[in-house]
């Protein structure tokens, strides 16, 4: 993934099941929560820790 504003396909799509509407939010998630969550697995936890490091 390129360190920039952009996200996979996959991240927009759990953001959508989730209602998520945006990438602040999304931040905001403790990290067990996220993986406790449908459709979150390891590689977007591995994206959204890139995004947080941005």
């Amino acid at each position: 993934m390129k360190k920039d504003s952009s996200i996979s396909p996959e991240l927009m799509e759990f953001m959508k099941l989730h209602q998520i509407h945006n990438l602040i939010a999304l931040l905001e998630f403790d990290d067990a929560k996220l993986l406790k969550m449908d459709g979150f697995g390891w590689r977007l936890m591995r994206e959204v820790l890139v995004l947080r490091e941005c």
